[in-house]
Formats: structure tokens, C-alpha cells, sequence
């Protein structure tokens, strides 16, 4: 996914509006060569403006990662979403990455274990739990789990079944992939990286006079939101002493996208509004 260009732009049109002023002069370095290498530079009025942009994954090559997760599992979950015993729905948790270090020619047979597995211990929480009882009998509804390990996978499997539940789900099966791993860590670690590559920058365009702005992109609904995401640049920030002006969070992960300002005139707060973004 590549919205840099989309991201600048609405930020510079929201920028015009705030400051009642065109933009001119518009460079893009990183493009031209004409200076610190950032997405575009430029002037409001008597401003001098350097943009950034970057992409915010929850972890490393979550995107690589999460493609290769979806190769691996979209067949087992075809196969057997609705078809597990019922009642009660299911949920499969695997590790982040887990075909790290496994050839593609080895997922038609990794797709068969797994499969196996998923169906046994199915059976087995099914026994636990065969039928559906009412709030007298069994009033926390039920929550089984079954874990083992697959050629080097840890996986983890659970069947929930509430009395309160309409049945409409009975059989489904959820693939998910946090077992196993402190997903926080992970994206204070990327968030480290992005800093660590797009701040320098920014600081060579501050010592030319810019007010500096860094645009932070997500696109992930499951594992991030901006509260997730500024508290991990807040951390990192703490780390350094070439903070921008401004930092954006761009959320991207729907149809309908949002700025969040967390750093403003160099001052970071968790208080942050939504700013509805204009989409191309």
C-alpha cells in the first residue's frame, strides 16, 4: 500500500485551511535531489514546511508476514470455517510468523497437519461440551482450550459456547496470530526503526528553518489504533532529542481515514481528536 503521496497532500490542504494561506515552492527531495531527502518540502506563506511519511507496522515485515500468514491459512480456514462441531464458535491462535524458515513447497503438507489437529482437538472440546446448556446449568456459558505444537508452531485452540449466544455462529472458525508473543514490544521496536530513519532528516530540513511534520501511517484494524501507536512514539520519542514539530497518525485501515495530532509545536499529549482525511 502506498499513500505517502495521498497523506502529504492532505496534509498540506488541511495546513492551507488552518493557516489560510496556497502553498508554493513545493519540492520533493526526495525525488529532485534538492535537498534533505524527505517527501516534499515547501512554503505556506512565510512558512517553510518538510513532510515525512512512513509506514507503522504493529511489528517487523508485519505486512510481509501477515501475507504469508494468509497463503498458509486462507485453505484451512475455506475448509473448515462453519464445518466444526457445534455448538460454540472457535478460535485459532498461531504464533506472529508461522512459517518462518519453511519453504512454500512444504505448506500443501504443513496445511494437512494442521488441519488434523485442528479437527482432533476440536472433537476433544467438543465431548467437553456437546450441547448448549441454559443459564441454570451451566451460568458462565463454557471456555475450553486445547495446545500443542506442529512442526515447530505453537498453536492454540478454544471453543467458546454461552448460553446467551443465538447459535448464528455455531461451527465457525477464527484464525488469529498473537500466541506467544508481546505484540507492544514488537511495535515499540519497529517504531524505534521509523525514528531512527526519518528523523535525521527532518532535523537536517529543522537547521534550514523548517517547521517539521512527520506522518506516521497504520493500515492494520486488528492489532493497532492510535492510542497503541502514540504510546509506542511517546516511548521512542523519549529515547531521542531530534523530535519533530509535529507528528500525524494516519489512520488508512478503512474507508474512511483520520489524522491524529499527538506532538504539537514539539509537545507530545495522549489527548488526541479525530481529523477527518479527505480520501483521493
Amino acid at each position: 500500500m502506498n499513500n505517502e503521496e495521498a497523506l502529504c497532500e492532505a496534509l498540506v490542504r488541511l495546513l492551507e485551511h488552518e493557516f489560510k494561506v496556497t502553498r508554493s515552492n513545493v519540492t520533493y527531495p526526495e525525488k529532485d535531489g534538492s535537498g534533505p531527502p524527505v517527501e516534499m518540502r515547501l512554503r505556506l506563506g512565510d512558512r517553510r514546511i518538510a513532510i515525512e511519511h512512513t509506514l507503522v507496522e504493529p511489528f517487523p515485515l508485519a505486512i510481509q508476514t501477515g501475507k504469508e500468514f494468509g497463503e498458509l491459512a486462507a485453505e484451512i480456514e475455506a475448509n473448515l470455517n462453519g464445518n466444526m462441531p457445534k455448538p460454540g464458535t472457535y478460535v485459532l491462535l498461531f504464533p506472529v510468523h508461522p512459517t518462518l524458515g519453511k519453504h512454500r513447497r512444504t505448506h500443501a503438507e504443513l496445511r494437512e497437519r494442521l488441519s488434523a489437529w485442528i479437527v482432533e482437538a476440536g472433537k476433544q472440546l467438543h465431548d467437553e461440551c456437546p450441547e448448549r446448556k441454559d443459564r441454570h446449568h451451566r451460568p458462565n456459558g463454557y471456555h475450553g482450550s486445547r495446545s500443542d505444537e506442529i512442526e515447530g508452531i505453537p498453536l492454540k485452540l478454544t471453543l467458546r459456547v454461552h448460553w446467551n449466544e443465538s447459535g448464528r455462529h455455531d461451527g465457525a472458525l477464527f484464525l488469529s496470530r498473537t500466541v506467544g508473543e508481546d505484540v507492544e514490544n514488537l511495535r515499540l521496536e519497529r517504531m524505534r526503526t521509523a525514528l531512527k530513519k526519518k528523523l535525521p532528516k527532518l532535523y537536517d530540513c529543522a537547521q534550514e528553518g523548517d517547521a517539521t511534520f512527520l506522518i506516521l501511517e497504520w493500515s492494520d484494524v486488528a492489532l493497532s489504533n492510535h492510542i497503541f501507536i502514540a504510546e509506542a512514539l511517546e516511548a521512542a520519542l523519549a529515547e531521542r532529542d531530534d523530535w519533530p514539530d509535529y507528528v500525524f497518525l494516519a489512520d488508512t485501515a478503512t474507508d474512511e481515514w483520520h489524522f491524529f495530532r499527538p506532538v504539537i509545536e514539539g509537545q507530545f499529549s495522549i489527548e488526541m481528536e479525530y481529523i477527518d482525511i479527505e480520501r483521493p
